[in-house]
């Protein structure tokens, strides 16, 4: 019994597994059928995409191609205010040019060190970038001395004693002498006199009157020379004695500022002790700064003795300095193969500090001839250098030029332009734009 009972679960558990497979079927089957139907509206939406953008392409209007000549209405250089130059035949000098650096001057910049050593008593010390007046104090030094400098400053005192009381006696007897002949003066200026008078008696000869005056001339030169040796004596005495009544070695010592100008350093303050020779602080004068650039050795027979330069700093691009030369360095850099040449600049606004970079543009001994126009009238363009030169009155054409050296705000142009004709310096971005598009440009109109 039991093994039909096991035969007939076996035969209800296989008619399950059937019914279940049956029943399966018919869903697998939807989900096929809905994603086919998906792939299908996918493609459809992609087809329609791409068509759509065909559309619109075909539709775009084509880009136009630039010929190089743009039309500009008067309207619209009006609205602009666009201006134009004339472009110029001129003989101009060829340029050197180099990157230097600014530099203190010769004699313009000052290190206060006092040739003696001390503690920094008192005294007003600047501070960096205060400015300073020629001779003003900057601190009093308190000199303290060692015993050996003592000693040797008890021994000048003792040494300059006796020279007063050397100096004195010599002075007695000087003065004598000047009596004397102070003395042989007035015999000698009595004797003329007489003598002249008996002269315009008849009673002396002319011998005898030129005698007297020559005695009169050898007393005064001797009177005088005896005066003067007094005067000397009294003078050298004076010095000794004062040497001699001088105080110790301890004394102060009163700091000034050699040269006027501003305080670039300030290495000491007040309660610090200074040895002699050691600096308090630097002072520097900028109303004239130097300008040193390495000038290529190829460059140097080009450079004048008295070129002019022209100097632009990153500080201050659309402002130019100019200086002078002077002086051309003797030496060559080996590796850089340049000598340093040195410009003057006047700087009275202080406008150059030390230590910037300065463009420097120098005039040479050679000259050649250019077409000039204004430096904005310059385009940049894909690495070429263009123009807008005025064809008629509505009508400019692009220009690619060769350009040669700046000169005071004109630039030369050695390719592309001919003398006479106009290029346009404000406005000549707006006409690149015009050329770029000009499907935008406004009609033309004449309405108010």
């Amino acid at each position: 019994m039991s093994s039909r009972m096991t035969e007939e679960w076996r035969g209800e558990s296989m008619k399950n597994e059937a019914g279940k497979k049956e029943k399966g079927a018919p869903r697998r089957g939807r989900w096929i059928v809905l994603g086919a139907i998906a792939l299908v509206a996918a493609a459809g939406l992609l087809f329609a995409y791409a068509r759509r953008v065909k559309q619109e392409e075909a539709a775009a209007p084509a880009a136009v191609e630039s010929t190089g000549t743009v039309k500009f209405l008067m309207e619209q250089q009006w609205r602009i205010r666009m201006k134009m130059a004339l472009v110029e035949e001129q003989t101009v000098a060829r340029q050197v040019t180099a990157t230097g650096r600014v530099i203190p001057a010769a004699n313009h910049q000052a290190v206060v060190a006092p040739p003696v050593g001390g503690i920094i008593l008192r005294g007003n010390i600047p501070r960096v970038g205060q400015r300073v007046s020629q001779g003003q104090l900057i601190a009093t030094l308190q000199q303290t001395a060692t015993s050996a400098e003592q000693a040797q400053v008890r021994a000048a005192q003792a040494q300059a004693r006796i020279e007063a009381a050397r100096i004195e006696a010599e002075r007695g007897a000087a003065a004598g002498d000047a009596n004397a002949t102070s003395a042989r003066l007035d015999l000698a200026r009595r004797e003329a006199e007489r003598a002249k008078r008996l002269y315009e008696q008849k009673a002396y000869s002319q011998r005898q009157l030129e005698a007297a005056e020559a005695e009169l001339r050898t007393a005064q030169a001797a009177s005088e020379a005896a005066q003067a040796r007094v005067k000397a004596l009294e003078a050298a005495r004076d010095v000794a004695q004062s040497d001699a009544s001088a105080g110790g070695a301890n004394g102060s010592y009163a700091v000034r500022a050699p040269i006027g100008g501003v305080v670039t350093k300030v290495s000491k303050s007040i309660g610090e002790r200074v040895a002699p020779g050691e600096a308090i602080l630097e002072v520097t004068n900028f109303d004239t700064v130097w300008v040193e650039a390495p000038i290529f050795e190829r460059d140097l027979a080009l450079v004048k003795a008295n070129g002019k330069a022209s100097f632009t700093t990153t500080a201050y691009p659309g402002q130019e300095f100019r200086g002078a030369l002077i002086d051309v360095g003797e030496i060559i850099d080996e590796q850089k193969r340049a000598a340093h040449v040195i410009f003057a600049v006047p700087n009275k606004a202080r406008a150059l500090r030390v230590g910037m970079q300065a463009d420097v543009r120098l005039d040479a001994s050679e000259t050649v001839k250019a077409m000039m126009i204004p430096r904005e009238a310059v385009l940049e363009d894909e690495g070429k250098k263009i123009v807008y030169v005025l064809l008629s009155g509505e009508e400019f054409q692009r220009r690619e030029v060769k350009l040669g050296d700046e000169h005071s705000g004109k630039v030369a142009v050695l390719e592309g332009l001919k003398s006479g004709e106009r290029v346009v310096t404000q406005g000549a971005l707006q006409l690149k734009l015009q050329e770029l598009n000009p499907a935008g440009a406004p009609t033309h109109t004449h309405e108010t």
